[in-house]
């Protein structure tokens, strides 16, 4: 098992910070494959991605859907994959004074993947850049 892990600190309130990742209607916003997310039960959510899956360089579209619990008193989303239990992850947001707030991404997957890191900063660098804009609103 290959574990993935970023943080960033942010400035924006924890609370509302939670509120607008825990929708899954926002992942396309802020992960940088999914291209489409929608709830289609209780805590499972139908998404699609562009992933290169044969690794010809070329990015195909990949649909599926995925378990997303997210637990309003931890601040935490977890997620994975009900076919590949290997696959799962998490972010957890907490206060870290004032109006700013540590936003902690982790992928855990069963082997390594190229790439993975990179994406985890591009969301936490898009979950920045989504919450300025919120509040700028």
């Amino acid at each position: 098992m290959t574990t993935y892990h970023a943080e960033k600190r942010i400035n924006h309130d924890v609370t509302d910070a939670f509120a607008y990742l825990a929708d899954p209607a926002n992942l396309p916003n802020y992960f940088p494959r999914i291209t489409s997310a929608r709830q289609v039960g209780p805590e499972l959510v139908q998404t699609t991605a562009a992933v290169d899956t044969d690794g010809d360089g070329d990015q195909e579209q990949v649909s599926g859907k995925a378990w997303f619990h997210a637990d309003e008193a931890a601040h935490e989303i977890t997620w994975g994959s009900p076919e590949h239990s290997e696959y799962h992850g998490s972010l957890k947001v907490s206060p870290t004074g004032g109006d700013a707030t540590l936003v902690s991404l982790q992928i855990d997957a069963a082997d390594d993947h190229p790439g993975i890191q990179d994406a985890l900063d591009e969301a936490l660098d898009s979950i920045a850049q989504q919450l300025a804009a919120q509040s700028a609103a």
